[in-house]
């Protein structure tokens, strides 16, 4: 249940805060708190002069803030005049604190009188002002002649929203709940407090067995909200009013779209104030509204006829662009029918096809149904049904309409209806493509909707022989990324040599059987293994790309079937031979449809960084990155995926789980690259990197049953393990993460994915004994491309040897490809060596190249690593289990909640307690989170915006956020408009 139903849980997040105005007042100084409307400016003055009166400081104050009026000397007032009065008759004194909530507001007159007296020293100013306003000089320069201390007030990130949460639910949030609360309020302190109560209120946040969940805003903001909301759009100018509505109904706005309207002034007012947010990629400029909230709330109290007008004018704007591309189509056709206009049937269907793609599939029904509605009275006026002509079905309009329409039903979690949908469309006219598509559609339905990964392979070979030689090949992509499903990634490859010789040479470990595995894909691939019962993960929307999508660039079924052949064969080993393929179609590749240009760059990454050259995956990922903005929420949530995961390699855990939370909230539809268990394991990989085990524990189990209730993936389910692994050695349990690594390199190997297999014999080579992994890893090395997977081998036979000569080779080839924490780990690892045989100046010169690399990577060695003695961690005696356990208690969770998490019986969670308690020294769980400690931030580290939160420097609350995936700046991010660089 919650624990804090007043407004003391708005401050969990402002520890820093606090902690920079207590010490400026305890100095002898006063402090100012400056930031935007409703980010809790004053509540956060009212805990500092409580924090001041406990003290036994006389606290008066003006302005109506004050501390518990049962406090030690807290006197209010109703102006500064009389205030001052009152002090010059009691004599004042350091020891008063005059707190003077919007300081902003006095006039010039009163804002002298309190300054004066603050540089007389007869008291000490805390006061707060609004950052956007104009001050009284007066108030000026109390900052500028250091009277006072500034301090800003910013709205919450991510890691403080999650602390204020926790704090008034007593228990945690899921990532998705999280980054959706996050992007609804922007941590705006005030919004977030009435959003979660009337979530409370109204049952959409509610504790679902042990996490809680919110489902989101439905319909309009509550009255109470909407007040809110509209207080922080008060004193508009007309103008100003006009472009609000504009981009309530409409945005974003392009900014060029914005000034032809004659609104460019009110936009930079709106700007500086804090209402409009400008967002940057590239050449591109487009203004949105600062809160997303407030342009529901402004919707919902337009007039109809405004709302009309605005709908218009914004379409208008939209086509007198420069783009008149397919977003900008489903953006006009979207407003004309809000409006009461239907477009022509050309127009809706083009626009629900958009919408498909961007996975925007509430619109993209509406539009549907839209169409269907039309032939409906189309056929009605020509007289009946029977005269609507062949390939109409049961859903109301012809074969392709049905097909997206299915296509939206799969994406909204229907896949019963969508299945009843494909069917109908089966074998009517449109074509040896359309009817390929529409099967490719329902396969992946089939298999990533309904689970049911057997019936989709069986219905794909009978739909083939129906389609015959003609429509054969289009499903070849399909049938490969089955493959890839099953783990039968040979199969996979064979599939591509089949067209145009897309395969390639196979990897050592296809061994003699690539061409008898050749010769299967042309006459019909083998069906994937048995699959487990259960439904599907996430929205399974079918995307087009599975038919093989298109003709362009030579080749029927090319750009659908390049990036799943590739991905194929960088997992068996050949990286380097995945991206050589993918260069030599790169030119042609830019001509493809968007779903299947995204596909081909989400690879190219992936190909890169399995090779591990992080500056050609750092160029990659930028090209991913800027590609992404036109390829809808799929290609959001694989940007940030494959940025957090260069940011990893690249030793910045915390600003990768930053993009990492704003990837698990993505409702992308289904998607053969990642699942949504895949990405919260990544979350908790990186969190535990950033010292935060607790956390990555308890987002590790909930990663854990997400999988469970999921689709069986074997690749990305041991991606999954793999990442449990990394969780285990960093929280302190070596051997755990050795025999889950283990594991992992055993099912790995068994499917020929040497550079998994290779990794996880790295990591248990690494965390524990590197003698028993030598001689399997330098034979699985033999068979690998990788290039990485070879310096890992090599690093585990210099471990076993202890070579420290070997080692010191193996860091200067890691920093040739710009893997400086790798690099830094095998210099310290030779040092070691050294001063064990005796060799100290050597010893001594190592770490100091291992010290040095940190220090430019800005991390740490990982604790396995870390040079010296360390010290006694209380929680290296826990098992595994035990760990997982004692995260989820520290976390809030009830014995029957962690037994139905781990799937164990509640009294096996009561022994393991008993015993956690024993070895560590405890008798109740509010000890447990003591003792799963953060490892500090090194010095000069960056913070991050997830992992050490915020610090106060030089006064200020400093606010970190995520720093660019390479070294020099080349761009913003098109995701998240932070500065985009390459590897380097």
């Amino acid at each position: 249940m919650p624990i804090d139903t007043g407004q003391q849980w708005v401050l969990a997040g402002r520890e820093s805060e606090l902690g920079a105005a207590g010490a400026a007042l305890r100095q002898g100084g006063g402090v100012l708190l400056t930031g935007g409307s409703g980010v809790g400016r004053t509540r956060l003055l009212a805990a500092v002069l409580e924090e001041a009166a406990a003290a036994g400081r006389t606290v008066v104050t003006v302005g109506g803030v004050g501390g518990r009026r049962g406090s030690g000397g807290v006197r209010a007032f109703g102006s500064v005049a009389e205030c001052l009065r009152w002090l010059r008759q009691s004599g004042g004194g350091q020891r008063m604190v005059l707190g003077c909530d919007d300081a902003h507001l006095l006039d010039e007159a009163d804002a002298h009188r309190v300054y004066r007296t603050a540089a007389a020293g007869q008291l000490a100013v805390a006061a707060t002002v609004r950052q956007d306003a104009r001050h009284p000089v007066g108030v000026d320069r109390l900052w500028v002649e250091q009277l006072v201390e500034r301090v800003e007030v910013a709205p919450f990130d991510r890691t403080a929203t999650a602390a204020v949460l926790r704090a008034r639910l007593g228990g945690r949030l899921d990532a998705g709940s999280l980054e959706r609360l996050w992007s609804a309020t922007q941590g705006n302190a005030l919004v977030l407090r009435e959003l979660v109560e009337h979530a409370l209120d109204v049952g959409s946040l509610r504790r679902e067995r042990e996490v809680w969940s919110w489902s989101g805003l439905a319909g309009d903001p509550p009255r109470r909200l909407a007040d809110v909301l509209l207080l922080w759009l008060r004193d508009l100018s007309a103008r100003e009013e006009e472009l609000v509505g504009m981009l309530a109904v409409a945005e974003p706005l392009e900014a060029d779209a914005v000034a032809r309207r004659g609104l460019a002034s009110a936009a930079e007012a709106l700007s500086r104030r804090g209402v409009v947010r400008v967002e940057q990629t590239g050449r591109r400029v487009r203004l949105r509204l600062a809160l997303p909230l407030a342009g529901r709330t402004v919707v919902s109290r337009m007039p109809a006829l405004t709302a009309r007008r605005l709908r218009l004018q914004a379409a208008e704007a939209i086509e007198d662009g420069e783009r008149t591309g397919p977003d900008e189509v489903l953006r006009t056709v979207t407003l004309r029918v809000a409006a009461g206009l239907v477009p022509e049937r050309r127009l809706l269907l083009e626009a629900a096809r958009t919408a498909v793609r961007r996975q925007e599939f509430a619109r993209a029904e509406q539009l549907c149904r839209l169409v269907t509605d039309e032939g409906r009275e189309g056929g009605e006026e020509r007289g009946g049904g029977e005269e609507r002509g062949a390939g109409r079905t049961a859903a109301g309009g012809d074969g392709e309409v049905a097909l997206l329409l299915g296509q939206v039903l799969a994406g909204q979690g229907r896949h019963e209806e969508a299945e009843e949908v494909f069917a109908s469309v089966r074998g009517r006219p449109g074509g040896a493509a359309g009817r390929a598509e529409a099967v490719a559609a329902r396969v992946a339905n089939i298999a990533f909707g309904l689970g049911r990964v057997e019936t989709a392979a069986a219905v794909l070979e009978e739909e083939r022989d129906r389609l015959g030689a003609a429509g054969a090949g289009s499903l070849l992509t399909a049938r490969a990324v089955l493959a890839v499903l099953a783990d039968r990634l040979p199969e996979a490859v064979a599939a591509g040599e089949a067209v145009v010789g897309l395969g390639g040479p196979g990897p050592a470990s296809a061994g003699g059987d690539g061409a008898v595995v050749a010769g299967e894909a042309v006459a019909g691939l083998g069906g994937p293994g048995p699959a487990p019962a259960g439904r599907g993960e996430g929205a399974a929307g079918g995307p087009a790309s599975w038919s093989g999508g298109t003709e362009a660039g030579g080749g029927a079924g090319v750009a659908g079937l390049l990036p799943v052949v590739a991905f194929a064969r960088a997992e068996l080993g050949d990286p380097g031979g995945a991206s050589a393929l993918l260069a030599s179609w790169a030119r042609q590749a830019e001509a493809w449809p968007e779903e299947a240009l995204l596909d081909f760059r989400s690879v190219a990454a992936h190909c890169a960084l399995v090779q591990g050259d992080l500056r050609a995956a750092g160029t990659a990922v930028a090209r991913l990155v800027r590609g992404a903005a036109g390829a809808g929420r799929l290609g959001q949530l694989r940007a940030w995926v494959y940025q957090a995961r260069l940011l990893r390699r690249r030793g910045r855990p915390e600003d990768a789980a930053a993009l990492l939370w704003q990837a698990g909230a993505v409702r992308a539809g289904y998607d053969w690259l990642t699942s949504p268990s895949w990405v919260l394991a990544l979350l908790a990989g990186a969190l535990a990197e950033a010292g935060r085990h607790g956390e990555a524990l308890r987002t590790l189990a909930e990663a854990r049953s997400a999988q469970r209730a999921g689709v069986r993936r074997p690749v990305l389910d041991d991606a999954i393990g793999f990442e449990r692994a990394v969780v285990l050695a960093h929280a302190g349990d070596r051997s755990g993460a050795a025999a889950q690594a283990l594991e992992v390199a055993d099912r790995a190997e068994a499917g020929g994915r040497l550079p998994a297999a290779i990794a996880a014999l790295h990591l248990a080579a690494r965390a524990t004994d590197a003698a028993p992994s030598a001689a399997r890893v330098q034979r699985l090395a033999l068979r690998c491309r990788a290039e990485e997977a070879r310096l890992q081998a090599e690093q585990v036979r210099a471990l076993a040897r202890g070579d420290a000569e070997a080692l010191v080779a193996v860091a200067g080839r890691f920093r040739s490809l710009a893997a400086l924490p790798a690099a830094a780990e095998a210099a310290e690892q030779a040092g070691r060596v050294h001063r064990a045989a005796g060799r100290r100046r050597k010893g001594r010169l190592a770490s100091a190249a291992a010290q040095e690399l940190c220090a430019r990577f800005g991390g740490a060695l990982p604790p396995w690593a870390e040079p010296g003695e360390r010290g006694t961690d209380a929680t290296a005696a826990l098992t595994t289990r035990e760990r997982e356990v004692a995260a989820l208690a520290a976390g809030g969770l009830s014995n029957r909640e962690i037994a139905d998490r781990l799937v164990v019986s509640v009294r096996t969670v009561e022994n393991h307690l008993h015993r956690v308690y024993h070895k560590l020294g405890v008798v109740q769980r509010a000890a447990l989170s003591e003792l799963l400690v953060t490892r500090p931030v090194p010095e000069g580290g960056d913070a991050g915006a997830v992992g050490a939160g915020r610090t106060a420097q030089a006064g200020r609350a400093a606010r970190p956020r995520p720093r660019p995936a390479g070294g020099e700046e080349r761009g913003r991010c098109a995701m998240c408009a932070q500065p985009l660089g390459s590897a380097g």
